[in-house]
């Protein structure tokens, strides 16, 4: 039977992610509406597909490090330190690839091979994914303790280092903004975040500090925990990616700007019931797995009944007031956000089935999880490119 503190630190643990990232959203919401106003929409569009560059090379290089620290029995310090100094030049290495993309695009716009009205070929954009890239080295060097926060279900400081971060990212877009509006706010602001974010990790939360430690028997072991998580990732990223891969060099950097809009709207849903999955609902299962296996159903089918209420509504009420809440928010630049945002809506259904895979993983079969996002990345690209050869641009939103 599952002890009460177990059951206390998932509730308090719950309303600490659930609390924080409804904040998250709300100060997101606040700089996206101050933003669109200081901002052109094709600025978006630039910082959103360079993201996903970044994205997809901190995912193509994702071995679970956390994943394995939450999981894992042992918590020693040679082992936690191994662990983090592959964090560190894995942060190194992800830059000095955002480096080498940047260049290959440089070159290719350079020579004509891209399309002409693409994003692609916009001539900033080898530039931001150059510097946005340096966002890895920061995140490299983040405490282990900020992950055992996680795994202990003990996320006050977590959250609230999280939080003063964004805000602090926040100020600093939007000064960059006032005195020069372009989209290098948007590059210094994530910069900014995400330093604010390792720098309060270090002095904030108690406990020792990260040395470089080397152990091969470790990393051996990291390795074989971490294949299938590397192959899910790679999949996890064409999956979620998807979208603004294609529309990148399908459409023009407005056209991705209003997309990348309505995602960001459809997204705060998504990352609220996302970082309750993954940060609540993994260590749960985790500990309930190492602790009580046949426990493990029963924790499953109680943790996903509320994400499933909350994603329902959330569904319906988005598709019913897409362009009532696009008219108030935004001005008449953006009122192409509403049908958009309409179709998005319709996503939500699928993040109830991430639940699923974290099960996957706490039981220590990455290789299931992996199985289940193959499926959805062939059904994604082959209607995705289907849908826009028939119908355009609204046929790849609705696939």
């Amino acid at each position: 039977m599952q002890s009460q503190s177990f059951k206390h630190r998932v509730i308090r643990s719950s309303l600490w992610i659930f609390s924080g990232n409804a904040l998250t959203q709300i100060i997101r919401f606040i700089s996206n509406l101050i933003m669109t106003r200081l901002l052109a929409p094709e600025m978006f569009g630039l910082m959103a597909l360079a993201g996903v560059f970044i994205f997809g090379l901190n995912l193509l290089s994702d071995i679970g490090l956390k994943q394995i620290l939450i999981q894992s029995k042992r918590s020693d310090e040679r082992f936690v330190n191994t662990v983090w100094t592959i964090q560190v030049v894995r942060g190194w290495m992800i830059w000095l690839l955002s480096i080498a993309v940047a260049a290959v695009f440089y070159v290719m716009s350079a020579k004509d091979l891209l399309p002409v009205n693409s994003v692609y070929n916009n001539e900033m954009f080898p530039y931001i994914i150059a510097v946005i890239g340096l966002n890895s080295v920061f995140s490299g060097y983040e405490p282990t303790k900020l992950t055992y926060g996680n795994r202990n279900l003990n996320l006050r400081l977590n959250v609230t280092i999280a939080l003063i971060s964004q805000v602090i990212g926040f100020i600093a877009m939007m000064l960059w903004a006032y005195y020069q509006p372009d989209v290098w706010a948007l590059v210094v602001g994530s910069l900014v975040a995400t330093l604010s974010m390792t720098v309060l990790s270090f002095y904030v939360i108690d406990g020792k500090a990260n040395y470089w430690c080397w152990d091969k028997e470790i990393y051996q072991e990291i390795l074989h925990f971490g294949k299938w998580i590397f192959v899910s990732s790679i999949m996890g990223f064409l999956v979620m990616s998807s979208d603004k891969l294609m529309l990148g060099g399908l459409v023009d950097a407005k056209s991705l700007g209003y997309f990348a809009i309505a995602g960001l709207l459809v997204g705060a849903v998504v990352q609220l019931i996302g970082s309750l999955i993954h940060t609540v609902g993994f260590p749960a299962l985790s500990e309930t797995f190492r602790e009580n296996p046949s426990a493990l159903g029963k924790v499953f089918y109680k943790l996903r009944l509320p994400f499933d209420l909350i994603l329902m509504f959330s569904c319906s009420f988005l598709f019913v007031t897409a362009d009532m809440v696009v008219d108030i928010l935004y001005d008449a630049r953006y009122q192409s956000v509403g049908w958009i945002l309409q179709i998005l809506s319709i996503s939500l259904f699928e993040v109830r089935y991430r639940l699923a895979g974290e099960c996957f993983l706490a039981m220590g079969k990455p290789k299931l999880q992996s199985s289940l996002i193959l499926v959805n990345l062939v059904c994604l690209y082959v209607f995705g490119f289907s849908m826009y050869y028939m119908f355009g641009f609204k046929g790849l939103v609705w696939a």
